[in-house]
């Protein structure tokens, strides 16, 4: 099986154990949820958690950088965006996470994509 994420552990300040993590799917929440978003759904310890990444964030930086991102890319992002969120303490299981255009942007500098 060939995921676009690879299943992860997280050690949380807030859990006694590692948390595991994986990657289910990436799709467009426009019409879905109404949310002009991409979602990335991954699952964390069974629970079922949503990052979403603006879409007028990604049209921003098409736009006034000429950078596009792949969905492999957008993936990557979420997925250090969710780490980082339960690294610090944060009990994502059955959450939704927002990365707004400066995180978005930050977090795609230090993965090298930007």
């Amino acid at each position: 099986m060939s995921y676009i994420v690879t299943p992860f552990q997280v050690s949380s300040r807030g859990l006694a154990e590692p948390v595991k993590v994986r990657f289910v799917h990436l799709f467009p929440a426009i019409a879905t949820r109404h949310s002009d978003t991409i979602d990335c759904v991954f699952l964390v310890e069974g629970q079922r958690t949503t990052v979403a990444i603006s879409c007028a964030a990604l049209t921003e930086l098409r736009e006034k950088d000429g950078k596009y991102l792949s969905d492999q890319q957008l993936a990557e992002i979420a997925a250090l965006f969710l780490r980082r969120t339960l690294e610090h303490g944060y009990d994502a299981a059955r959450a939704e996470l927002f990365i707004d255009k400066d995180q978005l942007h930050a977090l795609g500098q230090e993965l090298g994509y930007l």
